[in-house]
C-alpha cells in the first residue's frame, strides 16, 4: 500500500500514539464505572475514542489522495532532537518535594519546552499549538485553578487559528470558564481548584 495522504497519515498516527498513552498511563489509577467514575474512566474512554479516530483518519491516508502528501504536513528532525533532549533532561533532574519554587517552576517550564518542541516538529503553527495548549491546561490546572487554565485553553487554541479577535475569544472564555466550574466543580463535586491556591 502506497501512502497517497502524508496530512492523513501523521495525524492519525499521532491520534493513536496519545490515546493509547492516555489508556496506558491511566492503568495505574481505579477504573470505576459509568455511575461512579473512578480517576482512570475518563481517560480511558477518551484515550479510546481518540485511538479509534486516529486509525480511521490512519487508514483514510492510504485511500485519499494529495498532489504532495509530505509537503502538505511537514516534519521537523531537529525540533524532535531538541524536545527528546531537553525531555531526558527534565525527567533525571526532578526536583525534590521540598525543593524550592523557582526549582519546580524552572523544571516544569523545562519539561513544557520539551513537549512543546515535540508538538511543532509536526505539521502546521495552528495543529502543535493547539495540541500545546490543551497540554499547557493540564500543566496549569493544579497550581493556577480551573478559571485561569482554561483562560490558557481559549486563548492559546485561539492564537494557534488564522485570526485572532480578542472580543470573541474572551466572551468563549468567561462562557466555557462558567461552564466548566457549574458543570465540573459544582455539579460533578470534582475536586478541583477554582482559582489559584492562594486567592482561595
Amino acid at each position: 500500500m502506497k501512502i497517497t495522504n502524508g496530512k492523513d497519515f501523521w495525524a492519525g498516527v499521532m491520534f493513536i500514539a496519545f490515546g493509547l498513552a492516555f489508556m496506558l498511563i491511566s492503568q495505574n489509577y481505579a477504573m470505576g464505572n459509568a455511575v461512579r467514575m473512578g480517576p482512570a474512566y475518563f481517560p480511558t474512554v477518551l484515550g479510546g475514542m481518540l485511538a479509534v479516530l486516529g486509525a480511521a483518519i490512519f487508514f483514510r491516508a492510504f485511500v485519499s489522495k494529495v498532489a504532495h502528501p509530505l509537503a502538505v504536513f511537514p516534519f521537523r528532525l531537529w525540533f524532535v532532537v531538541g524536545g527528546l533532549i531537553l525531555g531526558v533532561i527534565a525527567f533525571y533532574t526532578q526536583p525534590l518535594r521540598d525543593a524550592g519554587a523557582m526549582v519546580q517552576i524552572a523544571h516544569e517550564l523545562l519539561a513544557g519546552l520539551a513537549i512543546g518542541l515535540l508538538f511543532a516538529a509536526f505539521g502546521p503553527r495552528s495543529l502543535w499549538v493547539i495540541l500545546f495548549s490543551v497540554v499547557l491546561f493540564g500543566y496549569l490546572l493544579k497550581p493556577l485553578g480551573l478559571v485561569l487554565a482554561t483562560g490558557a485553553l481559549i486563548f492559546g487554541s485561539a492564537w494557534g487559528g488564522h485570526e485572532f479577535k480578542v472580543k470573541e475569544v474572551t466572551i468563549l472564555f468567561v462562557a466555557l470558564a462558567i461552564f466548566a466550574v457549574y458543570a465540573f466543580v459544582k455539579g460533578l463535586g470534582l475536586p478541583m481548584n477554582i482559582w489559584p491556591a492562594f486567592l482561595e
